[in-house]
């Protein structure tokens, strides 16, 4: 299968609510982020460019990194998660990986 059909083109909704999860972890993003840089590693689910499942975690680093691949309908995914920018900015940079991701 080449990486072009891979390749979400876009996330165009959710069939859950992200900020809820969001703001399962955002306990550990505020209190890790005393110790290094939070942040949310994640698995979706997404069918048709619909996000239909989503679990994350809270890890740290000693700098910002993103990644995301993808393993057929999951999209796993990591992005840092800056307390200043709250749920919102998190939320925005796991979408911008979730639409990018090949």
């Amino acid at each position: 299968m080449s990486l072009e059909s891979k390749k979400i083109s876009n996330v165009r909704g959710w069939d859950l609510d992200p900020f809820e999860e969001l703001q399962r972890v955002w306990n550990a993003i505020s209190e890790g982020a005393k110790l290094g840089v939070p942040h949310v590693v994640g698995r979706a689910t997404v069918r048709g460019g619909v996000v239909s499942g989503l679990e994350l975690s809270v890890i740290l680093h000693e700098e910002e990194r993103e990644y995301s691949f993808r393993d057929g309908d999951d999209v796993y995914f990591m992005v840092p998660a800056k307390p200043e920018e709250g749920i919102e900015g998190i939320y925005v940079r796991m979408n911008r990986q979730l639409s990018d991701v090949k």
